[in-house]
């Protein structure tokens, strides 16, 4: 089974905050630890001048590092962002956009990580770099 198809046994529904952000998983390799996802960049998402508002845009990298990390984690284990540190690098117009991200460092109980927002150009516009811990995922008693 390719690693796209893996998803669904991690994540048999999509999040309503992926669904509201218009996630598609487009490329997942979890040899390498790399994710390509694609967002739509709708107009409520923009500001009075017409680009997105950052923190869309930082949602949809929190959105795709944190599927990453919890592809890593599997069913055992759920990652929750740390910290999450972006740099806005030029303004997004609504269309098309793609974060690729990447997982730097495993360990028990932390990882860390890295994503790349591109706009509908294809031209990079923010990046992020982020520390999740993984918490043991609790029974019901």
């Amino acid at each position: 089974m390719p690693d796209k198809d893996l998803i669904r046994d991690v994540f048999p529904a999509p999040s309503p905050s992926s669904t509201s952000l218009g996630f598609e998983l487009l490329a997942l390799d979890m040899k390498e630890l790399t994710t390509r996802v694609r967002f739509e960049g709708r107009p409520e998402f923009c500001n009075p001048a017409g680009v997105i508002q950052g923190g869309y845009l930082v949602a949809m990298m929190d959105d795709t590092i944190g599927m990453l990390a919890g592809m890593k984690a599997g069913k055992s284990k759920l990652p929750s962002t740390v910290d999450l540190h972006t740099h806005f690098l030029r303004p997004v117009r609504k269309g098309q956009i793609e974060v690729v991200a990447r997982l730097r460092n495993v360990g028990r109980a932390m990882l860390f990580a890295e994503a790349e927002l591109y706009d509908s150009r294809g031209k990079e516009a923010a990046r992020s770099s982020a520390s999740l811990t993984l918490n043991p995922v609790l029974k019901p008693t």
